[in-house]
């Protein structure tokens, strides 16, 4: 199969062509992040914004949206992110993460998660992602994501 993550160390060979939106969208099929629903709503190389419906196969057993979901949101917006401030040749793993739970998300949401950048050194990016409820824009989570920067 032709997708990107046979593409691990020439992501940018496989992306190449793309417009931007495309590229991005290209990166959310065929992955763990495909099975979450997650989709682009809007980016640009300081922020990213994508969203994703909670729906029953991303609850916990008390019945609300499991954390490790929510994480995986912020987490994929960062990622991609970051994708979008690395060089050709260059490529990152997350370091660092911590979320905090603000509310509790329920199925039937639309949760939104805006990523934007806070430093962008040679070997670390530094990511702040907020998810809120798209309906009635309550905060659900923040989270700090550091990424290391390497060849």
């Amino acid at each position: 199969m032709d997708n990107f993550n046979s593409y691990t160390n020439n992501w940018f060979d496989f992306l190449q062509g793309l417009e931007m939106s495309d590229w991005i969208k290209k990166m959310l099929k065929d992955n763990f992040i495909e099975e979450l629903g997650i989709e682009l709503v809007n980016y640009d190389h300081n922020k990213i914004k994508l969203k994703m419906k909670a729906d029953d196969k991303l609850k916990a057993p008390n019945g609300y949206i499991h954390g490790g979901a929510i994480t995986s949101l912020a987490d994929t917006a960062c990622g991609i992110a970051t994708f979008l401030n690395i060089e050709k040749g260059q490529n990152f793993t997350t370091i660092e993460l911590k979320t905090n739970f603000i509310s509790a998300a329920n199925i039937g949401d639309n949760m939104l998660c805006e990523a934007i950048l806070i430093h962008k050194g040679r070997t670390t990016q530094v990511w702040d992602a907020e998810i809120i409820n798209e309906s009635n824009k309550r905060k659900i989570a923040i989270m700090r994501c550091t990424q290391f920067i390497f060849s």
